[in-house]
């Protein structure tokens, strides 16, 4: 086969309709990661929004300072953020919004929770934030079942949460006292 041949061919024809169709999904692509992009302030505010309302900030508090230097999480979780809660007028709450991971999901896949906490460390509320496509029982984790957490001083057991999503209740847990354990270690860092 000549060159002329090949630029006259089939499969030359598709490698341009090819390159043509990547070309075009791609500028596409980089035009919507520019309009769609979410910045860390915003997801701080979806995180506030979800569990306490409209009228309430957050100030991020940094987890790779010398204060948090000995914290790694633990094999069933880890903090992901910590969000101190003000309101409207930006007075500090005394609240405390940890986002932690739970690990030990359904397919070892894993869930995270925005937790509330009051002033005195007390679990307010807990929020589903994201979890894994591999937890399908999630749907049956509804708010009313998240509500065994609140004011808790113990563990809560995964029976407790949702019968029939057990593996994903387990992630949950994990998350949950993944924060509960984080807060009650760094209680007085996080409130300087």
């Amino acid at each position: 086969m000549t060159i002329k041949q090949f630029f006259k061919s089939k499969i030359f024809k598709c490698i341009i309709v090819l390159l043509c169709i990547a070309l075009v999904s791609g500028g596409l692509l980089a035009i919507l990661n520019d309009l769609l992009y979410v910045s860390p302030e915003e997801l701080i505010a979806r995180g506030v929004k979800s569990v306490l309302g409209a009228g309430y900030s957050g100030e991020q508090i940094d987890l790779t300072a010398e204060a948090y230097k000995d914290y790694t999480g633990s094999n069933d979780g880890i903090v992901l953020q910590a969000i101190k809660i003000k309101d409207a007028n930006s007075n500090y709450t005394g609240e405390f919004l940890i986002k932690a991971q739970g690990k030990h999901g359904f397919s070892e896949g894993t869930i995270s929770v925005y937790v509330l906490f009051d002033s005195e460390g007390k679990i307010e509320n807990v929020a589903v934030s994201e979890y894994a496509s591999s937890q399908t029982m999630m749907s049956k984790i509804k708010a009313k079942n998240l509500s065994v957490y609140m004011q808790k001083d113990t563990e809560v057991t995964t029976k407790e949460v949702a019968s029939g999503a057990n593996y994903s209740s387990t992630a949950n847990d994990n998350a949950v006292n993944e924060a509960k354990a984080f807060v009650q270690q760094y209680k007085s860092v996080l409130e300087g």
